[in-house]
């Protein structure tokens, strides 16, 4: 007859099963909730992504209305793009900074009428800002610091803590700016009318 296996043998075969199939169940409980976390994310990050686009576009018919009061101001403030213009370029090597601490420290000095706070808690969301369209004809070089056909482009760039996404790791927020901008024309009546808008969005410095 073969040999009975021992009833030590056989609890130590239980036991190493019943190890595996906690250690499956606690895979499994894991994933689940690996999942489930990630779906949160990825749900908060789609509600406030509509809500930084509604952000910058309020932001943006604050500018309009802003700048299209103060046409008499369209130079001074095309001259000074380091506190009106974010946008890097070859001519504006040093742009606004408004997403910084000191960088919106500088631009409320001059000028604190280009901060807007839209949800009441009394912190900036919004920064508005205007640039020159590309005005002069060949073989004239482009004036980005002279307005010559009532003409300019006008934007907003969502900067609030609360309208805007964050990451999953450390629930950092969200470095991408979204700016959203339209062109601003002057009809010397008084009264100025905009164009077609358009936005998009950038990481670090947003570029010409």
């Amino acid at each position: 007859m073969p040999p009975r296996p021992s009833s030590r043998a056989t609890r130590g075969a239980t036991l190493l099963l019943v190890v595996l199939l906690v250690t499956v169940l606690l895979g499994l409980v894991a994933g689940v909730m690996a999942y489930a976390s990630s779906e949160r994310t990825r749900a908060v990050t789609f509600s406030r992504t509509g809500q930084r686009q509604g952000c910058a576009e309020s932001g943006l018919q604050l500018a309009r209305g802003y700048f299209g009061r103060n046409y008499s101001q369209w130079n001074a403030f095309l001259s000074a793009p380091s506190i009106y213009d974010p946008i890097a370029s070859p001519t504006n090597p040093s742009p606004a900074e408004p997403r910084t601490a000191a960088g919106r420290a500088a631009i409320k000095t001059a000028n604190p009428a280009l901060f807007a706070d839209l949800d009441g808690d009394g912190k900036d969301d919004v920064y508005l800002y205007i640039r020159d369209n590309e005005d002069e004809f060949k073989p004239l070089a482009p004036a980005w610091d002279r307005d010559n056909d009532q003409q300019v482009v006008v934007g907003a760039i969502c900067i609030s803590e609360t309208l805007i996404p964050r990451r999953g790791a450390g629930n950092q927020l969200d470095p991408n700016a979204l700016a959203v901008e339209g062109i601003l024309q002057y009809n010397g009546g008084g009264h100025a009318y905009t164009a077609q808008s358009a936005g998009g969005t950038g990481s670090g410095n947003l570029n010409r």
